[in-house]
């Protein structure tokens, strides 16, 4: 509505319904939408929207920028000037180098050595985790093996196991036995 009022008055045009509304006193301060104060001037206090968010955010951006900034460019100087980069020496024959001792910049050389895992130990990781697929395949593999011959034999207590109440298994082979031998096997003839 603000911006409204703003653009009527750029081009002298009321566009609110009522343009004559009182101004406004609040904390003896004297706001007007469109008509001069009291004073002879013809200078208007118009409405608007408060900025303080925007400047609140702006303040924000720059405090925590600059303490990001400040301290990470001190350290960038220090490690530039007074450390420098690492030179080529002679090492000893007995000596084997650690291996963040590769990197030539005092930062690189830091991450390496304190953030970063060392690169044998990772190689490691990553073989004993294909290792170990691989075990999984393997028991896998032998689990179908387990499963297939079991299907194929029905001769073990596990995937294909009915369980039966031993009473009811002693009528059934009871009677088993009992027509067995009163008709024979008439089926393998």
């Amino acid at each position: 509505m603000v911006s409204w009022s703003a653009l009527g008055r750029s081009f002298g045009i009321s566009l609110l319904k009522n343009s004559n509304k009182p101004s406004l006193v609040v904390q003896n301060v004297k706001f007007s939408i469109g008509k001069p104060l009291n004073g002879g001037h013809d200078r208007t206090m118009a409405m608007q929207p408060s900025r303080f968010q925007w400047h609140k955010c702006k303040d924000m951006l720059h405090y925590y920028f600059m303490i990001g900034l400040i301290p990470v460019s001190a350290i960038i100087f220090y490690s530039n000037v007074f450390i420098g980069p690492a030179t080529l020496t002679p090492i000893p024959d007995d000596y084997e180098p650690k291996h963040w001792e590769y990197y030539r910049h005092p930062i690189t050389r830091f991450i390496a050595r304190y953030i970063h895992n060392n690169p044998q130990q990772e190689y490691e990781k990553f073989l004993h985790f294909i290792d170990e697929e691989k075990q999984k395949m393997k028991l896998r593999g032998l689990e179908e093996q387990v499963i297939l011959k079991m299907n194929q034999r029905q001769d073990y207590q596990a995937y294909y196991y009915r369980p039966m109440v031993n009473k009811y298994l002693r009528i059934n082979k009871k009677t088993g036995d009992e027509m067995y031998n009163r008709v024979g096997d008439t089926y393998r003839d």
